[in-house]
């Protein structure tokens, strides 16, 4: 009888207190790690293209022509502005 007891309100308690301090003194946790987001590569037209990398294809090296191309139009187009303006700058008034 008096295991019993002793069992009941002595060694089962201390265990289950015991448990818990080593529980509480566990790992310390950590700060989670920033993430940084990638700076965006390319222009904005062409993320979606760039972002099939994901998925298995070239999508950077396809972004990259997408690009140049754009840039290209961009700069034929720049310089037809700029022809224009200079051609209604140098015509005769129609008056």
């Amino acid at each position: 009888m008096l295991t019993g007891n002793v069992m009941r309100y002595f060694i089962a308690p201390t265990l289950l207190s015991m448990s818990l301090m080593l529980a509480a003194c566990g790992q310390k946790q950590q700060d989670p790690i920033p993430v940084t987001p990638k700076p965006q590569v390319g222009r904005a037209e062409t993320q979606g293209i760039r972002n099939t990398d994901a998925i298995g294809y070239s999508g950077s090296a396809i972004a990259n022509k997408v690009d140049s191309a754009l840039n290209a139009n961009d700069a034929q187009k720049d310089r037809m502005d700029q022809a224009l303006q200079s051609s209604e700058g140098n015509s005769p008034d129609p008056k």
